[in-house]
């Protein structure tokens, strides 16, 4: 995969990781507090089949990490969090290889509408 590097000039967003965001969400973090950063139309119903009643596509956007995989995913209405449509398994293999701890933060930064960098940036030991 040739990931894009982060580069100035892109606008970001950046996600402090709690313990709550490990432990009670199984591993997965919301960006519900940055839900306007990305596009409306990729906010899709808690059960998939339901897309059906929205008035719009449900798109997908993709998620190059710096963990060397690239993730495909809608937001979850809701709980707004990532949910998983690629084989990648998603933000829960994103912070287990990355070793996610309560303190670090997660940083992603806008290329497109529908694709973004997504990093790790460590917490104070």
């Amino acid at each position: 995969m040739d990931q894009k590097a982060f580069s100035i000039g892109h606008s970001n967003i950046e996600i402090p990781i709690t313990r709550q965001n490990l432990f009670m969400m199984q591993r997965q973090f919301s960006v519900k507090d940055h839900i306007s950063f990305f596009p409306f139309d990729v906010i899709g119903a808690m059960n998939p089949s339901n897309n059906v009643d929205k008035n719009y596509r449900v798109r997908t956007i993709t998620l190059n990490t710096d963990a060397g995989f690239t993730i495909e995913t809608d937001i979850v209405e809701k709980t707004f969090v990532f949910r998983n449509r690629s084989t990648a398994k998603g933000t829960t293999r994103y912070m287990s290889e990355k070793n996610v701890k309560p303190g670090d933060t997660i940083v992603i930064e806008k290329i497109s509408s529908y694709e973004y960098n997504m990093k790790l940036k460590r917490g104070e030991a």
